[in-house]
């Protein structure tokens, strides 16, 4: 019997650090994925998933309703992957298209170890909402109930969504 994220973030409050490491290793593979839609890159996205958790492990006693805590979470990786946007598109070198050959490389690694250039374009076709909830059901252990709690929306428009997602990924990887 796994223990609820309320009562991990009791047991956090109150000190004990290895209930945050239980939190990490619960929602981290999640957090990883939406910092990894916004970066593109390995490196960068789990550089963005420790500024989530750190941000979230510092702020976690305004966390009023414990049992919140993974919409919390999604929303706080939103918002920090809102501000590398933000940052990268001040960046001078980001937007004149300059890409140092390091950052190249990797990518290019990454891409051929852990996902299909194909798969990751399609996904990145789709909307936010899409890929959250393909995200979200696929990495939280196809708990259609623990998705739709993380997103904060009803059942149906979880489904809904959820399939609509499927669809169009669907339709991104079998045109030619």
């Amino acid at each position: 019997m796994s223990i609820s994220d309320a009562d991990l973030v009791k047991k956090v409050l109150q000190g004990d650090q290895n209930a945050f490491g239980q939190l990490y290793d619960k929602y981290a593979r999640l957090v990883r994925a939406i910092c990894y839609d916004t970066t593109g890159d390995v490196t960068q996205a789990q550089d963005l998933g420790q500024e989530v958790f750190l941000r979230a492990y510092n702020k976690l006693e305004v966390l009023q309703d414990h049992d919140r805590f993974s919409p919390w979470l999604v929303s706080m990786a939103r918002n920090v992957c809102r501000e590398f946007r933000r940052s990268k598109f001040r960046d001078k070198h980001v937007l004149m298209g300059f890409d140092t050959p390091e950052e190249t490389t990797e990518y290019e690694t990454v891409s051929q170890h852990d996902i299909s250039d194909e798969v990751h374009d399609a996904m990145m076709q789709l909307d936010e909402d899409e890929r959250m909830a393909l995200h979200v059901y696929y990495l939280q252990g196809n708990d259609p109930k623990k998705a739709q709690e993380i997103l904060g929306i009803s059942r149906s428009s979880f489904y809904r969504l959820l399939e609509k997602a499927r669809e169009n990924l669907h339709k991104l990887l079998t045109e030619e």
